[in-house]
């Protein structure tokens, strides 16, 4: 085909094609704003970010459509509500009525979790020990019997989960007040009269024989004299760890009560030294007269467990 043919076929479809266009369904016509309505071609004021962005040929982004920020709000920060401004009643308000109080903060340093145990609980024996003990007490010549565990409704802390009744502290000699106690505590009692008790009665001149102490309750749910109206210590009595002898019987003679010492160097109150000083061998809390005035009568003694071993005798 010759040159000019070539051209005039071009010129021929050049001619045509826009006619061939027009044969084509029109588009969706655009909505026609009225004047000054007309969206800006480009944003008026752009930032760095939209400068970037045009400037590699990306489509702006719709206005209404935020990047998604990756890192999380932090606790208690405002929401969006806040962030453009709102209040904190309008932002409540789409949900409901906002909340004017705020709950308390807890003090720094209250105690929070279950509570612990009663002592009277931590203090109770096991099967086995329970068993050596009373073993102990029945060679000895003990005579006890079990009694149901003792708790207090007023004093959660106070009870004996296994409380015996004692009222032969060793063959011969009772209790005179037949109280209940901890094992422990009785076998300590029972020791004590049998190693220093009988041996320093046996010393006296009358040579007189033991047969009884007169005790005062062992187990009594009450706080310690003397530490306080405030905040006041509970009593060993409160666990069953203490008894209180308020002064010794012998055969055929007049009891001899537990008293302040006068000096007067008589045999009775050089026994009563005697009881005192040895108990504390024995126990980890003597109280007698001179210590204070609500023992100016009896002896307290009770086996209250301290660090080191360390003993209060007074």
């Amino acid at each position: 085909m010759s040159a000019a043919r070539h051209l005039a076929l071009i010129l021929a479809l050049a001619v045509a094609l826009p006619a061939a266009a027009q044969d084509r369904p029109p588009a969706e016509a655009a909505e026609v704003l009225p004047d000054g309505d007309r969206p800006p071609e480009r944003p008026l004021e752009l930032g760095p970010e939209d400068a970037g962005a045009e400037a590699e040929g990306g489509a702006e982004a719709p206005a209404d459509v935020t990047a998604a920020d990756p890192t999380p709000p932090e606790e208690g920060a405002p929401d969006d509500g806040a962030a453009e401004g709102r209040t904190a009643a309008e932002v409540a308000g789409d949900d409901g009525p906002a909340d004017d109080t705020a709950p308390e903060t807890a003090a720094i340093g209250e105690p929070f979790g279950p509570p612990p145990p009663p002592v009277w609980f931590t203090l109770a024996e096991s099967d086995g020990e329970t068993t050596a003990c009373r073993m102990a007490l029945s060679v000895l010549g003990t005579r006890f019997t079990p009694e149901p565990p003792v708790t207090d409704p007023d004093l959660r802390d106070c009870g004996i989960a296994r409380p015996i009744r004692v009222t032969e502290i060793l063959p011969g000699v009772e209790l005179t007040g037949s109280p209940v106690m901890r094992c422990a505590t009785a076998r300590s009692l029972a020791l004590w009269v049998q190693g220093f008790l009988r041996p320093a009665a046996a010393a006296l001149p009358e040579g007189g024989r033991l047969v009884a102490l007169q005790t005062g309750p062992a187990y009594q749910c009450r706080d310690r004299v003397g530490t306080g109206a405030a905040d006041p210590k509970p009593s060993e009595h409160g666990y069953g760890n203490a008894v209180d002898v308020m002064g010794f019987v012998f055969e055929g003679a007049d009891p001899v009560p537990v008293q302040p010492r006068v000096g007067d160097g008589n045999p009775e109150e050089s026994f009563l030294a005697a009881a005192r000083g040895t108990a504390c061998l024995m126990f980890s809390t003597v109280l007698g007269p001179g210590s204070n005035a609500a023992h100016d009568d009896h002896l307290h003694l009770d086996i209250a467990a301290r660090n080191g071993g360390w003993r209060l005798c007074e």
